[in-house]
């Protein structure tokens, strides 16, 4: 079938990322960020507050989203970083700045997943329009889209941060549906979590193919009629 719209998600399928924020280290070195801007906290403090604004951010979206399930509420963590830093008196850049340091050093690694920006272009280049759909917050992931060279490869942009809510909610697949006009008769999903992005796909009546990768875990036992496995990223334009 000629697809004239493909939906890909970002991390494990377009980028291979790998973060960490487990460890004292991570928050020590947080924390010192905070510092930079005049916020007081230890390591432990910064995680307990930033866990606890986190969590607080769910439930005021939950509040203004009702129709949404908790499970699938998305938090704008830009705000988070704007509550550690606003009661000392933080400009909104503050913020910013200080999103971007902590996602830098929980970052091992970003790169691009082998032909994904070859595909993306291939793609456009005979008439398809490609779009990107991930649960992802923008405070970090426009700064990776530009670093990863696949900022200008879309033709619409939809972030779960943006949104409020998060695959595998339909709702999140139809808002993307209504806002470019995309034809699910005629569009499909490209990603690499088989709940996430297949079964939310196949929920709002989407092809969709199969992508695994290490970040995908266990490979799924079945997989819905209307997916395909596909070995790499080159097979969407074979």
């Amino acid at each position: 079938m000629q697809f004239t719209d493909y939906i890909f998600d970002l991390y494990g399928t377009l980028a291979d990322v790998c973060t960490d924020e487990s460890p004292a280290v991570f928050w020590e070195g947080a924390a010192r960020d905070a510092e930079d801007f005049g916020a007081q906290y230890t390591g432990d403090t910064l995680r307990a507050e930033y866990l606890a604004l986190c969590a607080d951010e769910v439930r005021k979206r939950a509040a203004t989203l009702r129709e949404v399930p908790e499970a699938y509420i998305e938090p704008e963590l830009l705000n988070v970083f704007r509550r550690l830093l606003s009661l000392r008196g933080a400009e909104e850049a503050q913020a910013v700045s200080l999103a971007a340091a902590f996602r830098r050093r929980s970052t091992l690694w970003l790169r691009p997943m082998p032909h994904a920006p070859t595909v993306l272009d291939a793609l456009r280049a005979r008439g398809a329009r490609t779009f990107l759909l991930s649960n992802a917050q923008s405070c970090f992931t426009l700064d990776e889209l530009d670093a990863l060279g696949l900022a200008d490869r879309f033709d619409g942009i939809l972030l779960s941060s943006d949104a409020g809510m998060k695959k595998p909610y339909r709702g999140l697949f139809e808002l993307l549906l209504s806002r470019y006009g995309i034809d699910r008769k005629t569009a499909v999903m490209v990603g690499n979590d088989a709940v996430a992005d297949i079964g939310g796909a196949d929920a709002a009546g989407l092809y969709s193919r199969y992508y695994h990768t290490w970040q995908s875990g266990a490979h799924p036992l079945s997989l819905p009629e209307t997916c395909r496995e596909i070995p790499d990223l080159s097979a969407l334009i074979q």
